[in-house]
């Protein structure tokens, strides 16, 4: 039974490359076609079940023998064996979906937008009543296509079949190790805990976009409204395009973190049509050629973006080129997410807002306030997406679950949704569980960076000196593990939460 085991690791580099590869050429507007399908096939045995029950024997022999770096690297090979069998189940419906977004046009007033062109014009449009109708045309498009959706969702329930697992959250949990249930107890009473100090913003935010405005359950915000001012359009002037790569690529080579590092991060920036708005990271090979592409925006949130891309590329671009090939190219994706919101959250450090951007003091303190509840936006919307993801992998794509999405979310923001986004604001292989326990380790990073190297650690080489050597272990640890050695305590998301109602009520 090792066969099928030593051929996936023979493999799964170039399988992986050129998968990132086809990522890369799709999101960066090279190719308006993304053939996964025919990749699937090139390579059978990533996807085979009897390659999982390879995988699941040498893992029970490997833990039998106590043998720690085997079961770690069989943890994650395992986890991916079952996260390809899903993606070769769903691939003809991915690229169905793929094709589907890239050529639909939708018809707004005197004009027709594609449907990229309509969801990232969505949260810039400063008049309310365009921004519905926008909204409008996007979800009632997803609704008339939800068949197509959800059959790509639908594939998790077959991949819990042909797996042999009871429901899709138990394999997840099975080759994860993340306890699913537990999780979910945490999103909730995190959303009970952040509740009030989320409101009394959202009703300030709102005004400021538009001052009839009111939260739910009194007033007619829609979930539109609140991407429009997460967006806070009125601190643009402090956000100006030119601006935020140079501040960005000052603050990194000052930080001894090169932006390029070394040649191993290759920035495409070139404007391009078709190429996605938010910046995202390919990694073609790890560590030696890691794609992050980048869309040029001005505004709060596309600095927010970049940052957080530019952490995960400088993770990727320095894991140790000697690790083995699991501990390379695998892990636990709430890791490097939480890397990539370690970066992210230096919107919390006026310091580093004035040293980089040049805000006046008072703006930046603004900043500070206004990036923790786009933090905590984005946070509960999570907390209330887990629970609805479970579900969905469960019970399948039925209509009952767009009410099932539109509660929760209602719920989370206090702004009435769309339900014809439920098939399409879904994170695959219930990814949102890694969003919420890297916001979590995320939380244990910069206590500890800031215990250790101050508050402006990231002007400290020795900092960054400490996150290479972290960089460095790739897949070694999972989120649980990394946030026990380095604070002594596991994962907390209720202490996420608690930290950015600390920014919201100082």
């Amino acid at each position: 039974m090792d066969r099928p085991v030593h051929s996936v690791r023979a493999r799964l580099d170039d399988f992986l490359a050129e998968l990132a590869t086809l990522h890369y050429r799709h999101g960066a507007g090279l190719s308006p076609d993304l053939p996964v399908g025919a990749l699937h096939s090139s390579f059978p045995e990533l996807s085979a079940p009897d390659t999982f029950a390879a995988a699941t024997e040498a893992l029970e022999k490997a833990r039998s023998k106590n043998d720690t770096l085997a079961v770690r690297r069989l943890q994650l090979l395992r986890e991916r064996i079952a996260g390809q069998v899903e993606e070769a189940l769903a691939a003809r419906d991915t690229e169905a979906v793929a094709k589907l977004e890239a050529q639909a046009r939708l018809p707004l007033d005197d004009q027709t937008l594609s449907f990229g062109e309509a969801l990232a014009q969505l949260p810039r449009e400063p008049s309310r009543g365009r921004r519905a109708l926008l909204e409008r045309a996007v979800g009632n498009f997803l609704w008339s296509e939800r068949g197509r959706y959800g059959a790509r969702r639908e594939a998790t329930l077959r991949t819990a079949e042909r797996l042999g697992a009871r429901d899709y959250p138990r394999l997840r949990e099975d080759v994860s190790g993340i306890p699913l249930d537990k999780l979910a107890e945490a999103a909730e009473e995190t959303l009970r805990r952040t509740e009030d100090a989320y409101r009394d913003v959202l009703g300030y935010v709102l005004r400021k976009i538009e001052p009839t405005l009111r939260p739910l359950p009194g007033g007619e915000a829609r979930r539109h409204d609140l991407q429009a001012a997460l967006r806070v359009p009125w601190m643009d002037a402090f956000f100006r395009r030119e601006d935020l790569l140079p501040a960005v690529t000052r603050w990194l080579n000052e930080w001894s973190l090169p932006p390029a590092a070394g040649g191993r991060i290759r920035i495409d920036d070139e404007p391009r049509p078709g190429k996605a708005r938010r910046p995202f990271v390919a990694a073609v090979r790890v560590p030696g050629e890691v794609r992050l592409v980048l869309h040029p925006e001005g505004g709060m949130d596309a600095l927010g973006g970049l940052l957080h891309e530019f952490g995960h590329a400088q993770h990727l671009a320095h894991v140790s080129e000697t690790a083995p090939l699991e501990l390379r190219r695998l892990g636990d994706a709430s890791v490097t997410e939480a890397y990539a919101a370690l970066t992210e959250r230096l919107l919390l450090a006026p310091e580093w807002l004035k040293r980089y951007l040049g805000l006046p003091t008072s703006a930046a303190q603004d900043v500070v306030r206004l990036a923790a509840f786009q933090a905590l936006a984005v946070l509960r919307r999570h907390c209330a997406k887990l629970p609805y993801e479970l579900s969905l992998s469960t019970r399948g794509a039925s209509e009952e679950r767009a009410e099932e999405y539109a509660a929760g979310q209602r719920r989370a923001l206090f702004v009435e949704p769309h339900p014809g986004f439920f098939l399409f604001d879904v994170d695959p292989q219930l990814y949102s569980a890694r969003y919420l326990r890297a916001w979590a380790l995320e939380t244990r990073l910069t206590a500890r960076l800031m215990e250790r190297f101050n508050e402006d650690f990231w002007r400290n080489p020795s900092a960054s000196a400490w996150l290479k050597g972290l960089f460095s272990r790739g897949g070694t640890d999972d989120a649980e593990a990394l946030s026990t050695e380095i604070s002594g305590a596991g994962l907390s998301l209720p202490e996420a939460g608690a930290r950015l109602v600390a920014i919201l009520n100082g």
